[in-house]
């Protein structure tokens, strides 16, 4: 270890000797990093979504999103007064909206370092009330806690295998939510509910991915509709066999047969959904701050590691460049390195909201500084030793 440190002190110091060569490998580091921040420097990517031609349904196969830009309700009989109610731990009573949602899809991958939104319910300012996602080969219903940033989930699993036609139906209302799989009962929850009265759901859907842009599903959507009551076990297994009939308390049915153009027709006429040419997400989050984003995943732990690290040449070089500037106390040199750092760091961040298919987070920027410190740490070692 001796042995290095000396190596890097004699080289360091040739460096210092050099300003010219050491100012242009600062240059070099923060090209770098700003390349790896902002790669594809793609603002305007492709829609992922393509019409299947050998049978009815769109296909999701990468960054994807359709979406609908009327309220589902607006037209609909699904009022409010007639919300069905069930009783809370207190003695008064909590109104739950009644609600029913069939799916006939096909999953094309299992992907496991983060959830798939196939369908997603969003309120009044766009974030999602409820969702269907997949994780793995699993079926998730996820219900948001309002005011918080967390859910709720249930799920059947190993049903979404890849390859394999499957038709979801769940039913949502005073006894709880039930999750059907081909016509089959296979979940029953009694205490978990898609609506509640502290909720103002807006209608709006959104198919293939999050609001936030960053959980797409692949797969084949075959066909969609929605119901305003809870469907019974009879006429699950009867649309199961039979899609297409109209029956009283349908809301919207899209059985996606248009096969080309950028609008999936409502069959009923009133709430047709958008399939957009370019990728764009609906709901872009500006610094999510790390308690509202962190996920004990490798994928996230991965990301936090390379932050780290991208930044520790950048912290080493660049205070080895001020001290040849101009002579600077430790405490100076570690100041300037991270204010300059933090500066490109929110710089990034910020430009990345306008990019699609980046996330801004507030995270990247404390590891960045984070980063940033251990190299100029390092220098500070190194600058101490004798060759």
């Amino acid at each position: 270890m001796d042995s290095i440190l000396n190596f890097c002190a004699q080289k360091s110091k040739l460096l210092i000797l050099r300003g010219n060569g050491l100012g242009l490998i600062c240059l070099v580091i923060t090209a770098g990093i700003l390349v790896a921040g902002l790669w594809p420097f793609n603002f305007r990517p492709e829609n992922k979504v393509k019409w299947l031609h050998d049978q009815n349904g769109v296909e999701f196969y990468g960054l994807s999103i359709i979406y609908s830009t009327i309220p589902l309700f607006q037209h609909s009989n699904f009022p409010l007064e007639s919300a069905t109610t069930i009783p809370s731990f207190q003695s008064s009573t909590i109104p739950v909206r009644s609600f029913s949602i069939e799916l006939c899809l096909q999953s094309s991958t299992e992907t496991s370092s983060y959830i798939g939104h196939i369908f997603s319910f969003l309120d009044d300012h766009g974030s999602e009330i409820f969702f269907i996602g997949q994780w793995r080969s699993h079926l998730l219903l996820g219900k948001g806690i309002h005011g918080k940033s967390t859910y709720r989930e249930i799920g059947i699993r190993d049903i979404l295998r890849k390859g394999e036609r499957r038709f979801v139906t769940i039913t949502s209302g005073a006894d709880g939510t039930n999750i059907y799989v081909d016509g089959i009962l296979l979940k029953s929850s009694p205490k978990f509910h898609l609506f509640s009265t502290n909720e103002k759901p807006s209608g709006r859907i959104l198919l293939g991915n999050s609001p936030k842009g960053s959980e797409n599903w692949t797969g084949n959507l075959l066909s969609l509709a929605i119901y305003d009551h809870v469907l019974t076990g009879e006429e699950v297994s009867r649309h199961s066999q039979s899609e297409g009939s109209k029956e009283e308390g349908l809301i919207a049915r899209y059985f996606f047969d248009e096969n080309s153009g950028t609008v999936a027709h409502d069959s009923l006429g009133n709430h047709h959904l958008t399939i957009p040419p370019r990728f764009k997400v609906l709901k872009k989050t500006i610094l999510v701050p790390p308690w509202k984003d962190f996920s004990f995943t490798r994928s996230y732990l991965l990301d936090i590691v390379t932050n780290i690290l991208g930044f520790i040449p950048f912290g080493f070089f660049f205070s080895a460049y001020l001290r040849m500037r101009k002579p600077r106390s430790n405490l100076q040199l570690l100041l300037i390195s991270i204010l300059f750092a933090g500066c490109m760091s929110l710089s990034i961040e910020l430009i990345q909201v306008y990019l699609p298919t980046r996330n801004s987070q507030l995270t990247d920027v404390i590891t960045n500084i984070f980063g940033t410190g251990i190299g100029v740490g390092i220098f500070f070692k190194i600058a101490r030793r004798k060759p």
